[in-house]
């Protein structure tokens, strides 16, 4: 089997050599080509223009990398390709030979012109095997394109265990205000509400991020004198802002994106910290309510402040939120269990003959 990986991101020149000295996590396409002894692309195989890279991320599908995987699988005879993104996914989809074993993870897989168009172009026949990021969405996609039940499978978001851990020895005296972070689909504008609520708590607000770029919704609000803004930090820095915080916050606005926010919900328990979330369909499985941390309303801001007031002043409870997310996140979505059951997918969908996977989707 001659597997390729399509990333859809830039990798740094440095990266390899920064997760080898610990100043990053593991990465999951590096670990992936790994696995399979195959290789791996991203969009540097793409040359630059940014007229056209506009258009795609206004389109958001990477139609040029998807030229350029189609042109390379034929070029060297890869039988398996596993898209880590719909963006490059979908457009890769209406490229390959129904011969080529092509997988998808999907990111968005409740947006409606995503689904519409998929259903239009009858591409879910062209893959072997799709995946979302939360059960809802497996659910939810399975019912929008009238697959059958289970034939989805769900993916969670992994976290590198190894690199996110708890730190030893922070007091509770330097553990003096709260965290939030992220950029996608962040709903600021809630979580400002319920700080103006409760103006003897800090919270930092560390906007950013590696993956995506735009507004965070906070641009024009503004911040009360508990919210500081603080600049978007590399990952070994970021470990030592939720060592230092006594939980944090990922407030999500209301959107088809119902897995958003899992990366950040992931890191925090990873490094044992209590989360309170919004409760979107899919982010509401990246924790267990009461257990781990909290849920809270779709831009509910006096629930949200309740819920931080309650585990502001109840450190011992955020405590042990933190330490029983550390362990159910370790037990069941490390970045290795991750890796195995990719590898399992990827398996099974090649063992599946074409023509009965084209007559299963049809």
């Amino acid at each position: 089997m001659k597997a390729l990986v399509v990333a859809t991101s830039a990798t740094p020149d440095n990266l390899r050599q920064d997760v080898l000295v610990g100043q990053h996590h593991r990465v999951d396409y590096f670990e992936l080509a790994d696995r399979f002894d195959g290789c791996y692309v991203d969009y540097n195989i793409v040359p630059e223009n940014g007229t056209l890279r506009r258009l795609e991320q206004k389109l958001r599908m990477d139609m040029r990398l998807a030229q350029h995987v189609a042109r390379l699988v034929s070029r060297e005879g890869y039988d398996v390709v596993l898209s880590l993104s719909e963006r490059v996914g979908i457009p890769l989809a209406t490229l390959l030979p129904r011969e080529v074993a092509h997988l998808v993870i999907m990111h968005h897989a409740m947006s409606k012109p995503k689904i519409s168009l998929i259903k239009a172009v009858g591409l879910a026949g062209r893959w072997r095997k799709i995946m979302t990021l939360s059960d809802a969405e497996s659910r939810g996609l399975e019912a929008a394109l009238g697959l059958a039940r289970g034939s989805v499978m769900t993916l969670r978001t992994p976290v590198d265990v190894d690199f996110y851990r708890p730190v030893d020895g922070v007091p509770l005296a330097a553990q003096d205000h709260i965290q939030s972070l992220g950029l996608s689909h962040r709903d600021y504008p809630t979580l400002l509400r319920a700080m103006r609520r409760l103006p003897d708590v800090t919270c930092h607000l560390r906007v950013g991020s590696a993956w995506v770029s735009g507004r965070a919704g906070h641009e024009n609000e503004e911040l009360p004198p508990n919210v500081v803004l603080q600049p978007f930090v590399q990952p070994h820095e970021l470990r030592e802002c939720y060592a230092r915080s006594r939980f944090i916050v990922v407030p999500i606005r209301s959107s088809t994106q119902w897995s958003a926010g899992c990366t950040s919900v992931q890191a925090a328990q990873a490094m044992g910290r209590a989360v309170i979330a919004t409760a979107m369909p899919g982010l509401s499985e990246y924790l267990i309510n009461g257990e781990t941390g909290i849920l809270v309303g779709i831009g509910d801001d006096q629930a949200m402040a309740e819920a931080i007031e309650y585990l502001w002043h109840n450190p011992q409870i955020a405590e042990q939120m933190g330490r029983r997310g550390r362990e159910w996140l370790a037990a069941n979505f490390s970045l290795d269990q991750w890796l195995e059951r990719v590898v399992s997918a990827v398996h099974e969908a090649v063992s599946v003959p074409t023509q009965m996977f084209s007559d299963t989707h049809s």
